[in-house]
């Protein structure tokens, strides 16, 4: 087995940076977007819940037998370029242009998701829970950013919201190119004779690492969809709610980064598990019952929430023996994990436009964090 040296793990964790800039940079700006393509509240929380949709349905490709005798470094290669230009093309053109780029950059996104672990378990199968950290870390980081800058890039090029989530297609494309020279080491995924879809779907343990991405991950995109409009309507400008979008995301970088690292170490996560839920409980609380003074506050313990991703990451790679399952079961953890968040930003969407309030939705939202502990203490035991 080949040991990647720490460039190739830097590219390695330059991915993070491509997978949720396209993402974040959207909501920050839904007014202009849905005024310049006419459509409904409702309809951009299901814009919003396309890549989602497509992480659940595209998360079991790269375990297919079209896409299985493909080198995992290939199919990244690929996957960036597609996401790339799929991030361009989302910018250009009507209503119907941008929700099929949407698609086709939720696909992309959907092998990222999926390879990643599977490089991680097969290249460094002792130091998972200081390299999922790092990666969750450099994904918040400029998911924070994305959601900070959106809407300043979009008026500096004269309130051009396209432009505002399409410069966001450079990194994909740039790491697309650092990835190439790592073509040369890629080797061919190997398969025993085993069914690796029934062994999983009959564990226990299998469907509780699911049930906990999919919790995790519920939690993260229902704020990217609609946190900015919560803010907006408690009297906050587009600006200033990006930018508290971007503080938030930014917040959860660092716990992304300290709370695995503090307290995730090792085979035992159960700190970590507790400590990215709790906090949600009480941010969401803060958001719902406190006027907003307090939403600084609430927005940084909500943030802990983020950091749930790397424990997400770390328990699909230890739960697997080898790395042919810790793929097979990264497909199943987000297949089906995100198939489960993809009801939320739509259906949130549906009850806030029928009550014109969001106090349902965040008593959801602390709810989910209640059942994202039970169910990540199950799947750590």
């Amino acid at each position: 087995m080949f040991k990647w040296r720490s460039r190739e793990l830097i590219v390695l964790i330059l991915i993070a940076g491509c997978i949720r800039a396209p993402l974040t940079s959207l909501s920050p700006q839904i007014n202009q977007i849905r005024e310049d393509l006419g459509i409904s509240v409702s309809l951009f929380g299901f814009l919003t819940s396309i890549p989602v949709i497509c992480f659940a349905i595209a998360a079991p490709l790269p375990y297919t037998k079209l896409f299985r005798r493909i080198s995992n470094e290939l199919l990244i290669v690929l996957s960036l370029f597609l996401l790339g230009f799929a991030t361009i093309s989302r910018s250009i053109g009507n209503s119907a242009n941008v929700f099929i780029a949407t698609i086709i950059l939720g696909i992309a996104i959907a092998i990222l998701n999926v390879v990643t672990p599977a490089i991680v378990r097969r290249d460094y199968p002792t130091k998972i829970t200081v390299i999922m950290p790092i990666y969750s870390a450099t994904l918040a980081l400029v998911a924070s950013a994305a959601a900070g800058f959106s809407i300043p890039i979009s008026r500096f090029f004269h309130d051009s919201w396209r432009i505002g989530i399409g410069i966001w297609a450079l990194l994909p494309l740039i790491t697309a190119l650092l990835w190439i020279p790592v073509l040369r080491k890629a080797k061919k995924k190997t398969f025993e004779d085993v069914n690796y879809w029934g062994t999983l779907l009959r564990s226990k343990s299998a469907w509780m690492v699911t049930l906990y991405m999919g919790l995790q991950s519920t939690l993260f995109y229902v704020q990217i969809a609609w946190l900015p409009k919560m803010l907006i309507d408690q009297g906050y400008s587009e600006v200033r709610a990006g930018a508290l979008l971007g503080f938030t995301t930014f917040s959860g970088f660092i716990f992304t980064f300290a709370l695995p690292l503090l307290f995730g170490r090792g085979a035992n996560q159960k700190n970590a598990i507790l400590l990215t839920a709790i906090p949600g409980i009480f941010g969401f609380a803060g958001l719902q019952y406190l006027n907003t003074g307090w939403t600084i506050p609430s927005l940084v313990l909500v943030s802990a929430t983020h950091a749930a991703l790397p424990v997400a990451l770390g328990l699909i790679a230890m739960k697997s023996p080898t790395p042919e399952q810790t793929g097979h079961l990264s497909a199943m953890a987000q297949g089906i994990g995100y198939g489960l968040t993809a009801i939320f930003p739509v259906g949130f969407g549906l009850l806030y436009q029928a009550t014109n309030s969001w106090n349902i939705v965040i008593n959801i939202l602390i709810g989910i964090c209640v059942i994202q502990a039970v169910i990540g203490l199950r799947a750590n035991r």
